[in-house]
């Protein structure tokens, strides 16, 4: 190999034990967290005996929401439906609901039981036949003009009060990142439904939230020969002495590692997307700390699983579906405006 060549040859990393320290440390934290709100924790009291009680599970649904575009970014804190957000202004319409700043707007609801039986499939209709869409992201959820203008679509009140009609006040909802599923159809906890549960937060994997920055402290601990902890909570922060975030995954990421079923290869599908977030959930919301920390361990050591964006590009006509297309939104939009003056040329010849 010439000098050329070997300037190339990627350095051996170094091994930092104070590095891997704070790693250990950072997993260790997280199994000491509480999980009783996953776990089957509820009794049933017979007579007046509480010792005797049955674990019994509340019933457990999953609601996955497809949104269309009202606008040409990628914000979907909350929605919006591109003509004047005048559904805010009705009677008990949460505050959260509706958003100016958002660029999208439900137009798919789905539905499932705890036994992944479908309880409803809703297409939307949009306000004023579609005026405010700008986009169906046909190629990212599967809608059209067609099935969201049909015969069959139902106003978005009318979609929300079917799935509420189907919710019990016990319920709980179970879904990947299901607050914004509840924000986008205007549901209220402990009013409409009991509480909800976000899968990703039971395989999400803490770390430092700065490497260097955590290695740095363990090691001026240790040089100092204070390692006393400055709190009792064992999961805290404060017990570490230094700063952790956590890693979530995507659905896809997690079915395809822990279960081989790619969901999200192409179009998304809420029935599915619902059903398989209710399956992990069963499968794995009672594992032990052992089990959760391999699962967790592999789902951080798998090789990255591409989202839609990064399979299909960041833009859908013009709209970005993640923060990545916005360096391309002025182009696909004039690929856009191209493509229709051309479609609209060809009609009239």
């Amino acid at each position: 190999m010439n000098v050329a060549a070997a300037s190339f040859v990627p350095s051996k990393r170094v091994f930092d034990p104070h590095k891997a320290l704070a790693i250990k440390l950072a997993k260790e934290a997280q199994d000491q967290e509480d999980r009783s709100r996953f776990t089957s924790n509820i009794k049933i009291i017979k007579g007046e005996e509480e010792d005797k009680g049955d674990v019994v599970d509340p019933p457990f649904f999953s609601i996955d929401v497809e949104c269309i575009a009202t606008g040409y970014g990628s914000c979907a804190n909350g929605i919006n439906d591109g003509c004047g957000n005048e559904g805010r202004n009705k009677e008990g319409v949460p505050s959260s609901q509706y958003n100016d700043r958002s660029h999208r707007y439900p137009g798919r609801v789905a539905m499932v039981d705890s036994e992944g039986n479908l309880l409803t499939d809703i297409f939307i209709r949009p306000p004023k036949d579609g005026e405010g869409v700008t986009s169906y992201l046909t190629p990212l959820t599967g809608l059209t003009p067609e099935l969201c203008l049909g015969s069959d679509a139902k106003t978005l009140d009318e979609a929300v009060e079917i799935i509420k009609s189907l919710l019990p006040k016990n319920g709980i909802l179970v879904g990947q990142a299901i607050d914004h599923d509840v924000e986008w159809l205007g549901l209220t906890p402990g009013i409409d439904f009991d509480r909800m549960l976000d899968i990703s937060d039971i395989f999400c994997q803490r770390m430092p939230s700065i490497l260097p920055e955590a290695a740095a402290v363990l090691k001026k601990k240790e040089e100092s020969g204070n390692s006393q902890p400055t709190s009792e909570d064992k999961s805290s922060d404060e017990y570490l002495g230094f700063a952790t975030r956590y890693r979530h995954f995507s659905l896809r990421h997690v079915c395809l590692n822990l279960l081989d079923e790619d969901i999200q290869s192409g179009v998304h599908n809420p029935i599915t997307d619902a059903k398989y977030s209710l399956l992990l959930f069963h499968k794995y919301r009672n594992s032990s700390v052992t089990q959760l920390r391999i699962v967790r361990d592999g789902l951080h050591r798998a090789p990255v699983t591409k989202g839609f964006a990064a399979e299909n590009g960041a833009v859908i006509e013009g709209v970005c579906v993640s923060a990545a297309g916005y360096k391309y939104k002025r182009a696909g939009r004039k690929i856009l405006r191209w493509y229709l003056a051309k479609k609209k040329n060809k009609q009239e010849s």
